[in-house]
């Protein structure tokens, strides 16, 4: 016997129904064809409600409409005997055009005020056009940008941007604007930090095209164009971009002025998010590739991948009519250069703040780096008097100056990022959202040769003579060549400070507030992970060689014997020879306008 059943199932499938007609109520001022283009279900075709469905998510993504649902904002009436079906569907037009002031405090943009105009329906013709000003303390920006999401009634999404921004890059700074605690730093430690700004100004152009009429998938094209100046203020941040090899065949001075980025992006989408301001539902996935070197003078390129997902909640279960929404996002990016020249420092990843490590400074869960520096000491006597180049006239306060050779303990960034994030979001009250948060993020510096010192650059370091071992006449006389005081070529990263994983968990209250059109957002964040260790003097290369610290550079020889070279020899120590990392928090308190995902 082979115990076995057999089970016939007759499966009657019904006369298919076709849509008759499509009307549309409410749209006062949107044109019907901006409404039908988005449906995937035409007149005269089989009825679908799945279609239907999918239908309302993408009117829902184009934020015209208030959001609407399928048993509440549309009507199906079917007539069995002709085998058709009416739809009626319902829409309550937003305003399209948004006037803004927003403002308030970010790691990245300090203490910002700013002015939007925005019309996300211009015409009633789903055209975007956008103005936007704002002035901080540590940033600014101009944008004036327009996006036609139709060309002659084909899905083609053409737009353009054109902006004029400037950014300061001072970790002393925004730590100081969003915590309101100064960083404390010497003279000494603030030269060896990163300080410097970028003005930049350009354009883009994008194209996107959906790779089928009736699904969420999209492939975009973006051309961009900025030519920047980079302004530094430290002598880190001076040594470490005129010397790293990220321009083509220029460097010095020259490589921080007329940086001209001409860039192409390629992306691919998948978005079934229902709504881009408050979403519930729905997922989203990205790739991109931007290639540097169409053109200007920076040769780089960047793959990415994203990933978001937003899923209702009932408590701990997911449920379609749950009232809170569970939000998981994860993102990885690697950055290369190539034909000789490495990326540049400012393109480089440096996560930390609001939006990827809610509990870190900004731009700072990052490694650092050994840069091998220049700088001039006052040779003084033990009274704190500096020995002057002319004894016969001290007045003339013309003091005599040692170079001695340092090493700048900086932030770096990394050349690979990977940044997840966990939110459960519960609302609370009209615009008022509670949310625990868990961020997760790692910057790595993979590639070595990514971070190479030019041979121009290596050579104006090794080039003149360091220390003051006589002096004669009010000038110094001798001194150790640049080729023998031990600097290294290749910026490696600190011991400790390289592939390590820094965590954020906490609470957060967040308020869309309708005048500044941007979440207002107050949380607290604990970090598990963070770095906080002293960094190594010693750390032995792949070569064999010992790489120093400032402290094993700076020698007594290094200055003339006497009360006044032990003197100084002392105080470069202390200065130099002790700089130590930049401790990460273990907590964070923090008010400010902006998103995480």
């Amino acid at each position: 016997m082979n115990h076995t059943v057999s089970i016939n199932i007759d499966i009657d499938e019904g006369k298919p129904f076709y849509v008759s007609r499509i009307e549309v109520t409410g749209n006062t001022t949107t044109r019907d064809k901006v409404i039908r283009r988005e449906l995937m279900l035409e007149e005269g075709q089989v009825y679908n409600s799945q279609l239907w469905e999918y239908s309302l998510l993408r009117l829902n993504q184009l934020e015209y409409f208030e959001p609407l649902k399928v048993d509440q904002d549309s009507e199906a009436h079917q007539d069995t005997e002709a085998g058709t079906v009416d739809l009626l569907l319902k829409v309550k037009e937003k305003g399209k055009n948004s006037i803004g002031l927003n403002g308030g405090i970010s790691g990245l943009s300090g203490a910002f005020l700013g002015v939007n105009y925005q019309t996300n329906n211009f015409l009633g013709l789903g055209e975007t056009l956008s103005l936007q000003g704002n002035l901080g303390n540590v940033s600014r920006q101009f944008l004036f940008g327009f996006t036609q999401p139709y060309i002659h009634n084909r899905p083609f999404n053409f737009g353009f941007q054109v902006f004029d921004t400037k950014q300061d890059y001072n970790s002393a700074k925004n730590y100081q604007a969003t915590t309101g605690q100064s960083v404390n730093l010497t003279a000494a430690q603030q030269s060896l930090t990163q300080n410097y700004n970028q003005s930049s100004r350009g354009f883009n152009f994008s194209l996107g095209y959906p790779l089928k009429r009736h699904n969420f998938q999209r492939l975009g094209l973006t051309y961009s164009f900025n030519d920047s100046n980079i302004t530094a203020f430290s002598t880190a941040s001076s040594t470490y971009f005129q010397t790293i090899a990220f321009r083509s065949g220029i460097q010095g001075s020259n490589a921080l002025n007329g940086i001209q980025n001409s860039s192409a992006s390629f992306t691919y989408q998948y978005n079934t998010v229902n709504n881009p301001m408050k979403p519930r539902t729905g997922k989203e996935y990205t790739a991109a590739f931007q290639f540097s070197g169409i053109g200007g003078n920076l040769r780089y390129f960047s793959p990415a991948i994203a990933y978001k997902s937003y899923r209702s909640m009932h408590y701990l279960q997911p449920r379609a009519d749950g009232r809170n929404v569970l939000a998981l996002r994860a993102q990885l990016a690697y950055i290369q250069g190539f034909g000789g020249d490495v990326a540049p420092p400012n393109n480089r990843f440096y996560t930390g703040g609001e939006a990827d490590l809610r509990g870190f400074d900004i731009r700072g869960a990052t490694p650092y780096g050994y840069i091998p520096n220049r700088a001039n000491l006052q040779l003084t006597n033990p009274d704190g008097t500096c020995v002057p180049r002319d004894p016969t006239n001290p007045q003339l306060n013309q003091c005599i100056q040692v170079p001695i050779p340092v090493y700048g303990i900086v932030s770096i960034g990394g050349d690979t990022s990977l940044t997840a994030n966990a939110e459960y979001r519960i609302p609370i009250a009209g615009p008022v959202t509670f949310s625990f948060f868990d961020d997760f993020g790692i910057d790595s510096a993979l590639n070595r040769g990514q971070l190479k010192q030019s041979p121009e650059g290596f050579a104006s370091l090794t080039a003149p003579l360091y220390g003051c071992p006589v002096y004669n006449n009010g000038s110094c006389q001798g001194g150790i060549p640049g080729s023998q005081v031990g600097f290294v070529r290749d910026i490696h990263p600190v011991s400790g400070t390289n592939f390590v994983p820094r965590m954020s968990l906490g609470g957060e209250i967040s308020v869309i507030m309708p005048i500044i059109n941007a979440p207002f957002r107050l949380y607290y964040a604990y970090n598990p992970l963070r770095l906080y260790e002293r960094p190594f003097c010693n750390s032995v290369l792949s070569t064999g060689k010992n790489m120093s610290c400032s402290a094993q550079l700076i020698t007594r020889d290094l200055f003339p014997p006497g009360g006044a070279g032990d003197y100084t020899y002392s105080e470069a120590i202390a200065g130099y020879g002790a700089q130590n990392l930049f401790r990460e928090p273990r907590k964070t308190f923090r008010l400010t306008v902006s998103t995480t995902f």
